[in-house]
């Protein structure tokens, strides 16, 4: 059988069973691994094409890392299932659903119970600077939580501490210019003219509160310090007599008091005996006149 055989068939059979040799010789089988085709994943095609063309599925890649965030957005909504659901208040004119919903929230059902704490502000504006309790009427009013009520608070408490304490330090700067200013210009008569000044204030002012006002508001420019010594220099010097004014006007309050002290002089012609005819009818008249002030008529 064997003279039978087709040599040239023999060497075409052993290219088709035997591997490439390398320069040395050697022949390397064959790679399985290599020679087969990569798997392409798809996590979509093994859920039905329903499933995978679904508009939910569409945010999701068709990837290992699609895969994950589909399973995070499964465990979330597993988390959200779990809590309480309040609806929405359907507006404005929904209250019993707004009520639900703040209550669901934690909002307070009295101002009171928000109990805020004392505004931490500079002692310099005062305890009665924050109307806590108002807040806290506002702040109910619009259903905030408790955080955000506290967080609020502090936040306005602060912002109004600070503004305060600029207004405060930009006053002091503008002191500062104003007394190196008037130093400057009176050199050792300054602390007189100042001395002077002050007492003008204090003589004409109802109460510290004025006083105080005046101080600040008549300091706050170089004219008005140099305003106040001048008065006071006037007095000083006895010059206020020499500045003459005949009123012709008066307020109900000085009617009302002069007629009172018309009527308690016995020696005025309005009551006085030897008064003439003539200067009785002119104190009869002025004093009706007075009266007429008094009631607020004008004349």
């Amino acid at each position: 059988m064997a003279d039978n055989l087709d040599p040239q068939g023999t060497e075409d059979n052993l290219d088709q069973t035997t591997t490439t040799a390398d320069n040395t010789g050697t022949t390397t089988p064959p790679d399985p691994v290599a020679a087969a085709p990569a798997d392409t994943f798809s996590w979509k095609a093994k859920i039905g094409e329903d499933l995978s063309k679904a508009p939910t599925m569409q945010k999701f890649a068709d990837t290992p890392e699609g895969l994950a965030d589909v399973a995070k957005s499964y465990v979330n909504l597993q988390k959200l299932m779990g809590h309480e659901k309040v609806p929405l208040p359907k507006g404005p004119e929904d209250v019993d659903g707004r009520a639900a919903f703040n209550k669901a929230i934690g909002v307070p059902t009295t101002p009171e119970m928000y109990n805020l704490p004392d505004a931490n502000a500079p002692k310099e504006m005062g305890a009665e600077a924050f109307d806590k309790a108002g807040f806290q009427q506002v702040i109910h009013k619009h259903g905030l939580t408790p955080e955000q009520a506290n967080g609020l608070w502090k936040d306005y408490t602060e912002m109004s501490g600070n503004t305060f304490q600029n207004s405060m330090k930009t006053f002091s700067d503008q002191m500062d210019q104003n007394v190196n200013a008037l130093r400057k210009e009176w050199g050792d008569a300054y602390p007189a003219n100042v001395e002077l000044g002050d007492m003008v204030i204090n003589k004409f002012a109802e109460d510290d509160k004025m006083a105080d006002y005046l101080t600040a508001t008549l300091s706050k420019d170089p004219a008005g310090m140099k305003f106040l010594a001048k008065i006071g220099t006037q007095f000083a010097e006895n010059k206020v007599g020499d500045f003459q004014y005949k009123r012709f006007a008066m307020t109900p309050e000085e009617a009302k008091n002069e007629v009172s002290r018309i009527k308690s002089d016995p020696a005025h012609p309005y009551s006085s005996e030897k008064a003439t005819e003539d200067d009785h009818n002119s104190a009869v008249d002025h004093v009706n006149r007075l009266i007429a002030i008094s009631m607020g008529k004008q004349i």
